[in-house]
């Protein structure tokens, strides 16, 4: 990886994930790192170490075409991811006193069984991912209004999800976010 580009935009990636904290619905610092795919539409992933990886090479397509907001939708996205995770190992080490023991269940269940985007609608399908996606975009939209660039995948649209969208909104001017 080339450590210009890496330390260019270090600082960067940390002030997005610094400047969200508040919608994330935990306290822990978020663990990052860069890693390095030419597949640019790869942009990151948040594994079971809970930890958020970001594709330098994404990041780097995203401000050469004037689109940086992408990289925070994103980060969102597998921040929410983070989540998840966070939310079932909550539930396994306390069953009892667990919020949603479905829910936990449920994610439990989908990282387990992932599905693939390959697969469209099954992936979309995921209570995982539509969360994800519908939480990342609500942030964005919440925080900066509309985007040209910021969408919701076709799929998702087409479920006619304003419903969810407005819950989140809701969610985040109730706080005060």
């Amino acid at each position: 990886m080339n450590t210009e580009q890496i330390d260019k935009y270090r600082p960067i990636i940390q002030s997005i994930i610094d400047s969200n904290v508040k919608f994330y619905g935990f306290e822990n610092k978020i663990e990052w790192e860069f890693f390095e795919n030419e597949n640019i539409a790869f942009v990151g992933i948040a594994k079971a170490d809970l930890k958020l990886y970001i594709n330098i090479n994404s990041v780097i397509y995203a401000y050469k075409i004037g689109e940086p907001l992408q990289i925070e939708y994103f980060i969102l996205h597998e921040i929410r991811h983070i989540y998840q995770r966070r939310f079932v190992l909550m539930y396994k080490q306390d069953k009892i006193h667990c919020q949603n023991p479905e829910l936990a269940q449920r994610y439990d269940y989908e990282f387990c069984n992932y599905i693939k985007p390959d697969k469209l609608e099954q992936y979309y399908s995921q209570q995982i991912e539509f969360e994800a996606f519908l939480f990342s975009y609500s942030v964005m939209l919440y925080k900066y209004g509309v985007i040209s660039y910021i969408k919701l995948p076709n799929y998702l649209e087409s479920l006619g999800v304003e419903q969810y969208i407005n819950s989140w909104i809701s969610i985040f001017k109730k706080q005060k976010l």
